[in-house]
């Protein structure tokens, strides 16, 4: 596996293993927060991408997305003959193999896959024969979701249209917005690729949508005029449904449509999580039902009725409050100094929009500092004022240079987080609307930590955030806070 650190390609690697596959990768001498899940399961990764490490039992490659074809060690592997998939070209391959499902949508696909695959690991009697890919893993667990090889459910990303590859009976799109630049050119074209993907869905499987995006209630109106075959689903808080969700006026939580009046907690506030963990209850009940005999899945002394929706919501719906989080997904990482550090993934203004407000809600007198990394030079421009918008929001911000990803969309000497970084600092000038009122750019991890370090003080919160390898920084802040 070349590219063997990657979230998707590490989880695959683990799945693989666990399959009874022999595996071994390369990457890069870099840490990241794969390696302890790759060194739990035993396998050996070298460092680097010599042809040399193609030895004579290698049946197949899978390589990341980020390394192209021409990479020295593929270039071999295709002269010895042997299998080559890209990562999305294995899932593909993988989905043609079981009963698959999977979650897409612009944000929310890896914790939404998360909480589906811990309900349908927790939250039913018999166990449900599933296994489960996608871009993290759950908190406080070694391994991935693995109980069966009958049924599949992946976390199915857009870029370059890779999902319209996958041979699936059922999906849950979170939410349609504009991202990948570098591919899409317009909001148009993503919605264009999503109704694709629709097209794709076997006959007589399912769609689930989330009311609240404006994308998504667009693709459900399509599947209701293209694909009368499909069972569409919708929920959220504006759905008209049996899965509209309404937060509870006493006693806290949330109910359904269908329970009437039974409710249940989230681990989350922010509405937006609260729907995706209410899309992972819809997908959990449907990837149920559509098996031949869903009995089997109930709990002790549940009755399958002609109610059988609300009995497999309320059943999974119980279950949302254990859910322990996804790492890298508003996780928290220590307590140090009276300073909580964070780690998030949120690389789209949206994201970060909803991190912080799911931060300021659970820790309302806390300052935060995001230290963020930008993710491809070609979103972080297009995207700028949204960007600008969104980390307005935090109390001091650091951004980092552009994270050099394998997109090629940037350079060195016209970095596009510093861009960022003056264009937010030019905000902070101009308006009193702006809660922010420190930013600063840090071209490299030792300025990063220096800044982080002097800003922070008792009582704040800390949170590194992107899709860059910025997660190691907290550590490194707390050590260099206690020196001073």
């Amino acid at each position: 596996m070349v590219g063997i650190k990657g979230t998707g390609m590490a989880s695959l690697a683990a799945l693989l293993k666990t399959f009874g596959a022999s595996v071994s990768g390369c990457d890069v001498p870099e840490h990241f927060l794969t390696d302890a899940l790759l060194c739990h399961h035993g396998i050996p990764v070298e460092e680097g991408f010599s042809p040399s490490l193609l030895d004579d039992g290698l049946a197949l490659v899978v390589h990341s997305t980020a390394y192209p074809l021409s990479l020295p060690i593929l270039i071999q592997a295709s002269a010895l003959g042997l299998e080559i998939y890209s990562y999305p070209q294995f899932l593909a391959f993988l989905s043609s193999e079981s009963d698959s499902y999977a979650v897409a949508g612009t944000h929310g696909k890896t914790s939404t896959v998360a909480t589906t695959s811990f309900l349908l690991s927790t939250g039913t009697l018999t166990t449900f024969p599933f296994y489960s890919i996608f871009g993290s893993q759950l908190q406080h667990a070694s391994t991935v979701p693995c109980q069966g090889t009958k049924i599949a459910l992946f976390e199915a990303c857009e870029y370059q249209d890779h999902f319209l590859s996958y041979h699936l009976r059922g999906a849950l799109v979170t939410n349609i917005e504009l991202d990948h630049p570098d591919f899409f050119p317009s909001e148009a074209a993503v919605q264009q690729s999503f109704e694709k993907f629709v097209d794709n869905l076997a006959k007589g499987g399912f769609l689930i949508c989330c009311s609240d995006d404006p994308g998504s209630r667009r693709l459900a109106a399509y599947c209701r005029h293209h694909r009368k075959d499909l069972t569409l689903l919708t929920y959220g808080f504006q759905d008209s449904g049996p899965f509209r969700i309404m937060q509870n006026s006493y006693g806290g939580g949330y109910t359904l449509s269908c329970l009437e009046g039974g409710s249940f907690t989230t681990t989350v506030n922010e509405r937006a999580l609260v729907g995706n963990q209410v899309g992972s209850v819809i997908l959990a009940l449907s990837m149920i039902l559509d098996r031949e005999n869903p009995k089997l899945y109930l709990e002790s002394g549940t009755l399958i009725t002609a109610e059988v929706i609300p009995t497999l919501a309320k059943m999974l719906s119980a279950k949302l409050a254990q859910f322990p989080g996804t790492v890298g997904r508003c996780e928290l990482m220590a307590q140090e100094q009276d300073v909580l550090y964070f780690d998030d993934y949120a690389h789209h203004p949206t994201e970060i929009v909803t991190t912080l407000g799911e931060l300021q809600s659970r820790y309302p007198s806390r300052r935060i500092l995001v230290i963020f990394a930008p993710h491809t030079a070609s979103r972080t421009l297009t995207l700028l004022n949204d960007f600008v918008l969104a980390l307005g929001k935090a109390d001091r911000v650091i951004v980092q240079a552009c994270f050099a990803s394998a997109r090629h969309d940037g350079s060195q000497e016209d970095d596009s987080g510093k861009k960022l970084a003056e264009a937010l600092g030019t905000r902070i000038m101009r308006t009193t609307r702006c809660s922010c009122h420190a930013v600063a750019y840090a071209k490299d991890d030792e300025e990063a930590v220096a800044l982080g370090a002097s800003w922070l003080q008792p009582h704040d919160l800390c949170i590194t955030m992107g899709a860059g390898n910025n997660r190691p920084l907290s550590a490194l802040i707390a050590q260099k806070r206690r020196s001073l």
